[in-house]
């Protein structure tokens, strides 16, 4: 597999702009908002029925948190990615890295390294043996 170089720089925000506001989520937001400013807390998964707003939840809180994230807050959309093994160039280019040669699991982990960014993976549940 291939990897990327860095395109675009960090401390960016790249998420997708809402067409309305959330309204009626403050708990679940500040609930989100908390656990996430947890420090041992690397990883946060929301589940539940599929139309019940965890995307929009997880875009808001994103939003509001962004400026905590030095080094940028990314919207990974896995929804149409049906192949675990899609899931680490998807979110290459939603990190802003190019091809490079270099096997991508490489360079992911190494342009990561150090870095404080919010990364939202949505949709992971559609290619969970991509977990490791």
């Amino acid at each position: 597999m291939s990897s990327h170089i860095a395109d675009n720089p960090s401390g960016s925000h790249r998420l997708p702009v809402q067409s309305t506001p959330l309204v009626g989520r403050e708990a679940e937001i500040a609930q989100v908002q908390e656990i996430l400013n947890w420090p041992d807390v690397p990883l946060l998964t929301l589940t539940g029925p599929g139309g019940v707003g965890k995307t929009r939840l997880a875009l808001e809180v994103s939003e509001r948190l962004a400026g905590q994230f030095v080094d940028g807050v990314v919207f990974v959309p896995l929804a149409l990615v049906r192949d675990a093994d899609q899931v680490l160039p998807t979110l290459a280019k939603a990190l802003g890295l190019r091809e490079s040669g270099r096997p991508t699991v490489e360079v992911v982990q190494e342009f990561l390294q150090g870095r404080q960014m919010l990364i939202l993976l949505d949709n992971f549940e559609h290619v969970l043996e991509a977990a490791s």
